[in-house]
């Protein structure tokens, strides 16, 4: 079914690409651009950077101070609240690369890595005010009750999945500090191997963003007299175009605000596909990805609901 299903969209796009060769072009332009312009640039300094710190096992040295807040609110070691703290800051998917790449380097056990991937992997801050509040809603008045409902729909999302994988706190801080102290001095190639892996990374994203910015024309094509499904199948699709039909369309704003932060929630499909390419070499399954972020979504949704319903009766 697996097989049939990826065939099939194979098909589709090479169809599309053939019969609709200019919305073809723009939406493959526009991917491109999104990557070269914004995720390449943001993503890339980190990639290389968070490589190297793993690596020489330094990261226990910058999180030590707040060992013991995200140990006790959140579960988490060192090394998984570097994790975190970088996953909400960068974006998609770098909560799920950091994550493999600590468990591949034996930095955090398979229960913490699993636990990460049901809530690790967020839209990043700039992304949120930037694109979504400034440039699609012109809602900046609405930045506090915007990181407040996607945060704490990642921290209920957390706490569900804590009793699942992280059934104590951790404790053992000093172990990772017993790593810190005995990390080897950097090796001599160690910075041409990060950068070498950050390339492979951003380009593997690169093109994960090209073929789903054209999966989601093709369906804003076919279905453009149907508006709710024209906008709303290419949000799940890829968020970005999403995001900018439903800023587009005649919908309250309102209406828009909500539906946008749930599906940035989601991340969408191309997200999906983006943390399973950051998950190949390890043991860890994209499903407990999914069933985190469906649950997250879920949350976010029903926070979204209740907020305006007590602007509505205030």
């Amino acid at each position: 079914m697996k097989r049939f299903f990826f065939f099939s969209s194979v098909i589709a796009m090479l169809l599309f690409l053939l019969c609709y060769p200019k919305e073809a072009f723009q939406a493959s332009a526009d991917g491109l651009r999104l990557w070269f312009f914004t995720v390449l640039p943001t993503l890339l300094p980190f990639l290389i950077l968070s490589d190297a710190l793993i690596h020489a096992g330094k990261i226990p040295a910058f999180f030590h101070h707040f060992s013991r807040f995200f140990s006790w609110s959140l579960g988490l070691s060192l090394y998984g609240t570097y994790a975190f703290a970088l996953g909400l800051f960068c974006g998609y998917p770098m909560g799920a690369r950091l994550t493999a790449d600590l468990l591949k380097e034996k930095k955090i056990d398979r229960r913490e890595a699993d636990y990460l991937l049901t809530f690790a992997n967020n839209a990043s801050p700039m992304f949120i005010s930037s694109y979504i509040l400034v440039q699609t809603l012109d809602m900046r008045q609405m930045a506090v009750p915007t990181f407040i409902i996607l945060y704490l729909s990642t921290f209920l999302t957390s706490l569900l999945f804590r009793c699942l994988f992280r059934r104590f706190h951790v404790t053992s801080t000093a172990a990772d500090s017993a790593i810190s102290e005995q990390a080897q001095p950097l090796p001599e190639r160690l910075i041409d191997y990060s950068i070498m892996n950050g390339f492979e990374t951003i380009t593997r994203l690169g093109g994960y963003i090209i073929l789903f910015s054209i999966a989601a024309a093709m369906v804003h094509t076919f279905f453009h007299s149907l508006p709710v499904i024209s906008w709303l199948l290419p949000g799940i699709m890829e968020i970005t175009t999403g995001i900018h039909l439903i800023g587009l369309s005649t919908m309250p704003a309102m209406q828009k605000y909500v539906i946008i932060l749930t599906l940035t929630t989601f991340g969408g499909v191309s997200s999906i596909a983006q943390t399973k390419g950051m998950l190949n070499g390890t043991p860890l399954s994209i499903k407990t990805y999914i069933l985190g972020k469906t649950v997250q979504t879920v949350i976010t949704l029903s926070i979204c609901l209740l907020f305006f319903h007590i602007q509505i009766i205030q």
